[in-house]
């Protein structure tokens, strides 16, 4: 899924999630859901709908296209964000170590999108810049959720503790190998 936004802030009552440093997902950021709803697995406590958001802003000069900004942006997605009704009665530890879990989906979404800020620093654009930009996000996004499945079949959806502990400390490495980008806004001269 790649969504378009409008320039624009998030705000706490907002549908989407920006990632920022130090802002965690908390309990309330997440629908809380009966526990045989059929949009979360039965075996999975919680569902984070992590995205690639990405908007163009056009300068032109005498109607001509010159240059082109483009933001790439980590989001959740609060509309398609739940949790199990069952999830509030756990105890204090468990609920910090979903939302650690969920979390790292979030962190795997900004490592994509620093790394496509990375890679459209160096994408060659023409006239039909609007479509090659939506096709790399797409590829990126596609790239992403291959890598958001694959931590969680690693990790067991969190239950492997040994398996989380080794993600979180590679997805800690890979936000830190990254960190030149993410500042997430790109300038491209057309």
């Amino acid at each position: 899924m790649v969504c378009f936004t409008a320039a624009a802030q998030a705000t706490a009552n907002s549908s989407i999630i920006f990632w920022t440093e130090g802002r965690r997902l908390q309990l309330q950021d997440f629908k809380v859901v009966n526990d045989s709803m059929s949009a979360v697995e039965d075996n999975v406590s919680a569902l984070t709908r992590t995205g690639i958001t990405y908007y163009l802003t056009t300068d032109k000069v005498n109607g001509r296209p010159v240059s082109i900004r483009i933001t790439v942006e980590a989001t959740v997605h609060r509309q398609n964000t739940f949790i199990k009704e069952r999830v509030l009665d756990y105890n204090a530890s468990v609920k910090q170590r979903l939302l650690i879990h969920e979390q790292k989906h979030f962190d795997i979404s900004e490592v994509f999108a620093r790394q496509a800020v990375r890679d459209l620093q160096n994408l060659k654009l023409s006239a039909n810049y609007r479509k090659e930009i939506a096709d790399f996000v797409q590829t990126k996004f596609k790239a992403a959720e291959f890598y958001q499945r694959l931590y969680d079949e690693d990790t067991q959806h969190g239950e492997d503790f040994a398996a989380q502990d080794e993600w979180n400390e590679k997805i800690a490495e890979q936000l830190e190998a990254l960190e030149a980008y993410k500042r997430k806004t790109v300038v491209k001269k057309l």
